[in-house]
């Protein structure tokens, strides 16, 4: 029975310390321009940028929607902008350490972007590819990382929904990606140089 006590209290401890409220600072940042305006990306040359590249994002709370459908909005803008296209993006790519990303899916009709809420990767293929990435916080580098060919994600849609779903080839890569900048990985750490 203490054991169940203890879990309980951990548990809510991590619950607490992962969903938070939106903080004042990230409300400033996302309110900063118009719905469908572009973000400033951060960028690793920057010292106070890889700070925020490097640390792990936390969980979206379910209350202040709006606020997060703002940013994916403005997310959006950002990665589908000509100066800096991309097929996915980050939240701490636009300075705010919240788990969301932006996935163009390339195994759906059209390519279209989809915004993805504290999403995990909940189990991997066996198989593994070597493909050439880049991102657009680490302009002008581009080199090849090993990924699992298939993920399996679980994630919150818009309306703080659950979900799991599989995905293969290219946009799991993309998924994984996107999801590693949320736990403070760069694509630059898995190059293997042996």
């Amino acid at each position: 029975m203490r054991h169940f006590f203890l879990f309980i209290l951990l548990s809510t401890i991590a619950y607490s310390i992962q969903a938070q409220p939106i903080a004042k600072s990230e409300k400033v940042l996302i309110r900063d321009g118009k719905p469908n305006e572009v973000m400033r990306i951060t960028q690793v040359t920057d010292k106070d940028d890889l700070v925020i590249l490097r640390t792990p994002s936390r969980d979206i709370p379910s209350k202040s929607r709006r606020f997060w459908k703002r940013l994916a909005s403005r997310m959006l803008a950002t990665v589908s902008d000509p100066d800096n296209q991309g097929v996915g993006i980050a939240a701490p790519q636009v300075g705010i350490n919240r788990n969301m990303i932006i996935v163009q899916r390339f195994d759906k009709q059209d390519h279209p972007f989809e915004t993805y809420i504290n999403p995990v990767i909940i189990a991997t293929g066996d198989s593994l590819y070597s493909q050439v990435e880049g991102c657009l916080s680490i302009p002008y580098v581009r080199n090849a990382v090993i990924r699992y060919w298939e993920v399996v994600i679980r994630y919150q849609d818009k309306r703080m929904r659950w979900h799991e779903e599989k995905i293969e080839g290219y946009t799991a890569r993309i998924f994984q990606h996107e999801i590693d900048h949320l736990n403070g990985i760069l694509f630059t750490d898995l190059i293997r140089y042996d």
